[in-house]
């Protein structure tokens, strides 16, 4: 661990300065020093090198192990392009132009069964707004290498009908979307925010909401409305096709704002007739998710939640085993939380994956510093790093990533059990991605 180790690379530093025996240099001054990375059992890819902005990011692993990321670049003061690249075998594709937007509030990526890509997006129009110059929930489908084709979803809030008059009203659907696929059929969940100014009747009475469909033919359902009980649902999403082929996700709510910190985890799942379990289950009470949980599926563990508790940089885990005996949407179907990571400011941006073939839960994570308190704007360059933990025996065991850190990582597994990890670089926002050797 490098933050372990500073010592021992001083130690060496001065050693290098002198000759074996304590006295003449050596004349490359210092080149025996070791590079951090070494003890990463990852190998890392550049996948966009020219420096941005911290954005988000999406990635997916497609058939025949085709690593999809899709993410946010800014080209000028006011624009942003969603690009979309793709590495297989270790070669990485040139970026495509998915879109160019001017607000940037979430990105989701997915494959269908036939292995094309799909990206959610806040998008569409600005529906004679100022600030709302994109206001859809839309999906931009790949059909061939540079070949997108943008599909406006959802246009408005009362296409979901609710029972709840407030949350029938505005224009902004789209933000935090999440995307799976049910075959060919896309699955999108996003927050709609009615009118997209004030705190009560936008953002508190914000709804969580579902569209199905494909290019030309889209469903509509409400999850949970919020234009009563002003709860801010929907904040951050994360999506999976969990047991019996059925989507289910886990969100938060976000509060006074349409994209801020959000609180305590929410979890739905679809069920076999095609309605949703409502209302959501408190999973978690948590004061501050940061970003949302991240949730995961497989067949053996069944549904897995990891979500840090920013106010005390925790990281924790939780599991239900999701069967057609046990909903996930009870008391006592899931574990008690497993403390996975506390120390310092660290545990942040958490992405969970499950291992195909050992079952194992594995999480993904940046450590921002080693002193407490420190905030994302203010993480030293010899503190932060990109770890992962894995579940073993029920022991977690930590591994390095990357001994520069990793902001926003989003992780899966090839059918290999290898582990790859999409991610920004801290001090410049350089586009990374990690392949397990």
């Amino acid at each position: 661990m490098r933050r372990h180790g500073l010592a021992l690379c001083l130690m060496l530093a001065l050693a290098a300065c002198k000759g074996d025996d304590g006295g003449d240099p050596k004349p490359d001054g210092g080149t025996d020093i070791p590079d951090p990375n070494d003890n990463s059992n990852f190998t890392r890819l550049t996948l966009e090198s020219t420096p941005n902005d911290q954005l988000p990011l999406a990635l997916a692993v497609g058939p025949n192990d085709v690593v999809g990321v899709a993410y946010f670049f800014r080209v000028s003061d006011k624009n942003y392009e969603i690009r979309y690249l793709q590495v297989v075998d270790g070669q990485v594709s040139q970026p495509e132009t998915v879109a160019t937007v001017q607000l940037v509030y979430g990105l989701s990526l997915a494959f269908d069964s036939a292995g094309k890509p799909a990206v959610a997006y806040l998008g569409g129009d600005n529906d004679d707004t100022v600030f709302w110059h994109q206001s859809d929930m839309a999906v931009s489908f790949r059909s061939g290498a540079n070949q997108w084709t943008e599909e406006i979803a959802v246009r408005s809030s009362n296409e979901a009908v609710s029972t709840s008059g407030p949350s029938n009203q505005g224009y902004l659907v789209g933000i935090n979307p999440a995307i799976v696929f049910d075959g060919s059929k896309a699955v999108v969940t996003y927050r709609d925010c009615h009118n997209g100014q004030f705190p009560q009747q936008d953002w508190n009475a914000s709804d969580l909401e579902v569209a199905e469909g494909n290019i030309g033919s889209w469903t509509h359902r409400v999850l949970v409305a919020g234009g009563d009980d002003k709860q801010a649902y929907g904040g951050h999403i994360s999506m999976v096709v969990g047991a019996g082929g059925q989507p289910a996700l886990v969100h938060d709510q976000i509060f006074n704002s349409p994209d801020g910190t959000g609180s305590n985890v929410l979890f739905q799942r679809r069920k076999a007739d095609g309605t949703w379990t409502s209302p959501p289950f408190p999973v978690q009470t948590v004061p501050n998710t940061q970003k949302g949980a991240s949730l995961a599926w497989d067949a053996t563990l069944g549904y897995g939640i990891a979500v840090l508790d920013r106010l005390e940089s925790k990281l924790m885990f939780i599991s239900c085993k999701g069967n057609t005996g046990t909903q996930c949407t009870g008391k006592g179907d899931w574990t008690t939380p497993d403390p996975v990571y506390q120390s310092g400011s660290g545990g942040w941006y958490p992405s969970l994956a499950i291992d195909p073939k050992t079952h194992d839960p594995s999480i993904a994570f940046y450590i921002c510093s080693n002193s407490p308190g420190a905030n994302e704007s203010s993480c030293p360059a010899n503190d932060d790093e990109l770890r992962v933990t894995t579940r073993i025996e029920g022991n977690w065991r930590e591994q390095l990533v990357d001994a520069n850190g990793g902001v926003y990582p989003k992780m899966g597994y090839l059918s290999s059990s290898q582990r790859v990890i999409a991610y920004r670089l801290p001090s410049n926002g350089v586009l990374m991605l990690a392949v397990e050797k």
